[in-house]
């Protein structure tokens, strides 16, 4: 397991000044407990997609075009607020990892955007390719991570 230690500011609520050094160990988050995040958070997704389509009578295997472009912009829509508000999503509250930003500010909704729909758009493109390089990179950072500046790390319980 990698891990960091190094002084940063820390974070002064909102205020631009980041007066404050806090001493910080980053404990990196590896491909498998990311995939097992993912997985998870997919788990859900579908569980709560399912109960939609029997609700309202559509087949789980054939459902309308409509239907599956609009559960494609509401699972885009839970990883993005998801991300910003709280850094984790349910997948990865379970398996205790977070996303942070390199520079220890708080996740915005512009660079978490990019990251979600974008990022991981290019790191999916090639064979998943940008999603393994979180196995071999020594930070262990995704194509996305390393595209907007961002870390999933470990959280302290």
């Amino acid at each position: 397991m990698e891990s960091e230690t190094r002084s940063e500011p820390a974070y002064s609520g909102g205020k631009t000044s980041y007066s404050e050094t806090i001493s910080t160990e980053r404990r990196y988050a590896g491909f498998w407990i990311r995939c097992g995040a993912t997985l998870l958070d997919g788990i859900c997704l579908q569980t709560v997609f399912i109960i939609f389509h029997l609700m309202l009578g559509y087949s789980l295997l054939e459902p309308p075009f409509a239907i599956s472009m609009l559960e494609s912009f509401l699972a885009c829509v839970y990883y993005i607020v998801m991300t910003v508000i709280w850094g984790q999503t349910l997948g990865k509250m379970a398996l205790g990892i977070k996303v942070i930003r390199n520079d220890g500010a708080p996740n915005t909704w512009g660079i978490i955007i990019l990251r979600e729909v974008i990022g991981k758009f290019i790191s999916g493109i090639i064979f998943c390719v940008g999603y393994m390089m979180a196995g071999w990179d020594d930070k262990k950072r995704a194509l996305h991570d390393r595209m907007f500046a961002t870390r999933v790390v470990r959280v302290n319980k």
